[in-house]
């Protein structure tokens, strides 16, 4: 097995672990990467993070009732529904992290959050930084909905799968002035996906 440290802390983590599988979800910007055992959702991760030839080596594909939960979420989530989360294995984090992740994941589909203002509603006053920090430590985008928060002079931000994900992920939930026509765009056509429409 190789070294994965490099790819990501978690997935390096994750390839240690019995009983993991994954799955992939088509998102707008291409593939999602959601891995899980038999208890939590492990990582959730945008194609550029992931060594396609490493995990077919090291991981299963395959779907257990925790990966389930999770494509319904990203289901409901791409057409606007909301579905049960899937239980999240936050043991990484500190309890100050997963502080700023519960006050996260309060922010509802379509609205925003500056990163003071997050740090704020977790009980971190001038904790811009800290709430920055704990948004690129997230192992869990969509899950926990870190393209939500953004800079307090209105710009995006950062964004582990990039700004432009970020920004389609913000104008497909009316964030952003720019809306998708006919819903998100399958990555692998060039006219937008009609199914749920």
């Amino acid at each position: 097995m190789d070294n994965h440290a490099d790819i990501s802390p978690a997935y390096a983590r994750l390839v240690r672990l019995n009983g993991v599988c994954y799955e992939i979800f088509d998102l707008p910007s291409g593939p999602f990467y959601i891995f899980a055992d038999d208890v939590a959702l492990r990582l959730a991760s945008f194609e550029e993070a992931i060594d396609e030839k490493a995990l077919a080596r090291d991981i299963p594909r395959r779907r257990n009732a925790v990966i389930r939960t999770a494509l319904k979420f990203l289901d409901g989530y791409v057409h606007g529904v909301r579905a049960p989360l899937p239980p999240l294995d936050l043991t990484a984090y500190t309890e100050r992290e997963r502080a700023v992740y519960r006050a996260l994941q309060k922010i509802p589909f379509g609205r925003t959050i500056s990163y003071g203002d997050l740090a704020r509603r977790a009980g971190f006053a001038a904790g811009a930084r800290f709430a920055g920090n704990c948004m690129a430590k997230n192992d869990f985008p969509i899950f926990i909905p870190c393209h939500r928060v953004i800079r307090s002079d209105g710009g995006v931000g950062r964004f582990s799968g990039g700004a432009g994900i970020k920004e389609l992920l913000l104008g497909h939930e009316g964030s952003l002035p720019v809306r998708m026509r006919g819903g998100l765009l399958n990555p692998r056509r060039s006219k937008p996906d009609r199914k749920g429409v």
